[in-house]
């Protein structure tokens, strides 16, 4: 069985950015999500969802991506996972990130609790 492609995706929903990420996240795919990731938080102007729920693989290169984003949001508008994959979850939880980040299981959970 063979994973699924990357692919990365960024849409608008109600002044949150949402950054959804399919198939593996690892150090020949994390620079495409850095592409997006990276300006919506230099520009900081509105709330992001990093959607991980296709998300079937993160490294630790996906993993310092996504922390970086994490730390350089703490004080700005808001940010937040959403993550189903069990073993994208168990890497979370191994890490110890997932009692650190803010972590919801769907994307409505994370869009609901940055909306306020």
């Amino acid at each position: 069985m063979s994973p699924t492609p990357f692919d990365v995706s960024a849409e608008e929903l109600e002044g949150v950015l949402v950054i959804a990420v399919s198939g593996e996240l690892d150090l020949n795919t994390a620079p495409r999500l850095d592409e997006l990731l990276g300006p919506a938080v230099d520009a900081a102007e509105s709330p992001v969802v990093v959607d991980l729920e296709r998300c079937e693989f993160i490294d630790s290169t996906g993993i310092a991506l996504i922390v970086r984003a994490w730390q350089a949001l703490s004080d700005r508008p808001g940010f937040a996972l959403c993550c189903v994959d069990d073993q994208v979850r168990r890497l979370l939880r191994i890490t110890g990130l997932e009692s650190s980040l803010p972590i919801h299981p769907d994307r409505e959970a994370a869009l609901a609790e940055l909306r306020g």
